[in-house]
């Protein structure tokens, strides 16, 4: 599997094509340092799983593909069972949230308003390259999980 350095060039090179232009996939909001992260993670009392603070040190905060945003306000640490202690970082359009758990570095989708969630990846970078696989749509990757667990697949 490639690392997080070679999944990020990927997603930071895609573009999207749209009738006679095309656009990047990873829209940049703002740079991210690694002070930036430190105060972070200090205020929210997290460690940063190393992948995912080098792919913000890298892209910064951002959007990819307008479904799936990256930024400071998205960060939170959960405090309902059985996800106590896991650290949400992203959030969907669709209402999804992107968490990762602490002690191991597994991601996770949740759908907030109902507590539901679901393990999506052992690690940020495979997060990543399923999302490239599913070319870059979470929500029907989201669905396509949410269908499997309701088919008991």
């Amino acid at each position: 599997m490639p690392g997080i350095d070679e999944i990020a060039k990927v997603i930071l090179a895609a573009r999207r094509k749209r009738f006679l232009f095309s656009r990047p996939v990873f829209k940049k909001n703002s740079e991210v340092s690694e002070a930036e992260l430190f105060h972070l993670a200090t205020r929210l009392d997290f460690i940063f799983i190393i992948d995912l603070s080098k792919w913000l040190l890298q892209a910064g905060y951002g959007e990819i593909d307008e479904a799936l945003v990256f930024h400071e306000n998205k960060f939170s640490k959960i405090d309902w069972e059985p996800l106590q202690g896991f650290v949400t970082f992203a959030a969907s359009s669709s209402g999804h949230q992107i968490a990762f758990n602490p002690e191991d570095g597994s991601i996770y989708s949740i759908f907030a308003p109902r507590h539901e969630f679901a393990r999506i990846a052992d690690d940020f970078p495979s997060f990543l390259q399923d999302l490239v696989r599913h070319d870059y749509k979470l929500k029907e990757w989201m669905d396509i999980l949410l269908f499997s667990r309701q088919s008991g697949g």
